[in-house]
């Protein structure tokens, strides 16, 4: 029979090494982040299915905490196993059509990370414009595509990353 303390020790060392092999999670430069990299929701569920977690949808507010998400993401190996990432992010201009805020705080869009061309509120057979924003990534895209942001159409779904806000 084992002794209780051998049995904690054991069972410590296990969920240690289970945690260290999950990389959904991750904690970087105070915040934690969840990344999506199985399932796609549109904007708003994804929106809901973070708050549900009592996180929010990410908000990238300047250089630092972009390079935070990338560092965040690149740990994931996401991006070594595939060519491209699409994730939702918390900025849109669902209020008024060309102000862009962030949902998560409420603050307006002051970082310009945005793709050339972008926002651009592309219609959609004349019909859906685009609202809310993407942070994309294409290794073989420049620049141009390094973890930028576009609008894109609040219906469609990808992948998204929730974070925690610093108290």
């Amino acid at each position: 029979m084992m002794k209780p303390q051998t049995l904690f020790l054991l069972l410590l060392l296990t969920a240690l090494q289970l945690a260290a092999q999950d990389t959904t999670f991750g904690l970087f430069r105070q915040k934690e982040y969840y990344f999506s990299s199985s399932f796609k929701l549109n904007w708003y569920k994804a929106v809901e299915y973070c708050r549900s977690r009592g996180m929010f949808l990410l908000s990238v507010r300047n250089a630092e905490e972009r390079a935070a998400v990338i560092e965040y993401l690149d740990s994931t190996g996401y991006t070594k196993t595939h060519k491209g990432l699409i994730a939702w992010i918390s900025a849109n201009d669902l209020g008024e059509e060309g102000e862009f805020h962030w949902a998560s705080t409420g603050e307006r869009v002051n970082y310009q990370n945005w793709s050339e061309t972008e926002p651009n509120d592309y219609k959609i057979d004349d019909c859906n414009g685009e609202d809310c924003a993407i942070l994309e990534y294409w290794s073989e895209g420049g620049a141009n595509y390094n973890y930028t942001f576009n609008d894109r159409f609040c219906g469609r779904e990808y992948l998204f990353i929730c974070e925690t806000l610093p108290a």
